[in-house]
């Protein structure tokens, strides 16, 4: 991948955050469909009744666009672990990095402040993939311990006929029968 784009923190706030919503929306929105120079953006703002340096709004669109790339690679990374997880959901891999995952977008819950409406849709989109991973692993669960059940039932009718042949007591072959359906799923399926 690319290298890391480190993050500067502002001493101040941006002069571009500090203006009306309406206007920095304009801005954002300009922004991020890449179709107007520094300089177009200036005149936008003044022209809605805001106040911008050039040298400000570069940087705004500097950082923004530093945004829209760590977003991007944000985006196509977790694709790709999720993508993993889907495949191996209850693997080690899949639960390391659910638990990674999960790690890095409760650390951007605490950056809210600051986070533009990329950073919450991505936010979103994790918390969403978290959670149809967590139904992946319970439901993969569930349906193994079912089938397990049924082998378990199919195994002690075979036991039950194969003893009972051999003469074994009926005591002996209800204890050898309860403990192959020791599986809770297994007494249930058997029944």
């Amino acid at each position: 991948m690319t290298e890391t784009i480190k993050k500067r923190k502002p001493s101040r706030p941006s002069s571009i955050t500090m203006l009306d919503p309406a206007v920095k929306e304009a801005v954002d929105t300009a922004v991020r469909e890449g179709r107007l120079t520094i300089d177009q953006i200036v005149a936008l703002i003044a022209s809605q009744g805001g106040d911008a340096s050039r040298s400000a709004v570069g940087r705004y669109v500097k950082t923004a666009n530093e945004r829209l790339e760590e977003y991007r690679q944000a985006q196509q990374m977790a694709a790709v672990w999720m993508d993993k997880i889907g495949k191996e959901p209850d693997g080690d891999v899949g639960r390391m990095l659910l638990e990674m995952l999960r790690m890095l977008a409760f650390k951007s819950l605490g950056e809210l402040d600051s986070a533009s409406p990329e950073d919450l849709m991505f936010l979103s989109n994790a918390i969403k993939g978290f959670a149809q991973t967590d139904k992946l692993v319970v439901d993969k669960t569930i349906n193994l311990r079912k089938l397990m059940a049924i082998e378990a039932a199919k195994v002690a009718t075979e036991v039950v006929k194969t003893v009972k042949k051999a003469g074994l007591s009926d005591d002996t072959v209800e204890a050898i029968r309860s403990k192959i359906l020791g599986i809770p799923e297994a007494k249930k399926a058997a029944a």
